[in-house]
């Protein structure tokens, strides 16, 4: 089954610069946006990794939503401009990981691989 990925309060111009770079990847994500959360017709349980903006406001509202019922899920702070001090906010925020524009397939497949992993079960 393919990851469910969602893209959550991206400006629609850089939602699709990563949309067209993440469906390039091995890992064929099922990509939602953040009407189904709000319509139900997705939910976050059903979600693997979020990209959504950098900015703290932004990211707090997102952890805040989800930390009742995903406390360990993912989210990727994205932005337009990488920018040391905003990647270090977001981080200390408690983002999962940084990305920026423009998006390089090898650079989404790193994060997907590495964020992905991390939510899959181990062995006992």
């Amino acid at each position: 089954m393919s990851p469910r990925i969602l893209l959550y309060g991206l400006p629609a111009e850089l939602s699709r610069e990563l949309r067209d770079v993440l469906i390039t990847t091995h890992h064929v994500p099922d990509i939602e946006d953040e009407e189904e959360i709000r319509t139900g017709s997705v939910s976050w349980p059903e979600i693997d990794l979020v990209f959504c903006p950098a900015e703290r406001d932004s990211l707090a509202s997102l952890l805040q939503a989800t930390a009742q019922q995903r406390p360990r899920l993912r989210i990727i702070a994205t932005s337009r401009l990488p920018e040391t001090a905003e990647w270090l906010d977001s981080v200390e925020a408690g983002a999962a990981d940084y990305c920026a524009a423009p998006f390089e397939a090898t650079q989404i497949r790193w994060l997907l691989d590495t964020h992905l992993s991390k939510q899959k079960p181990v062995a006992a």
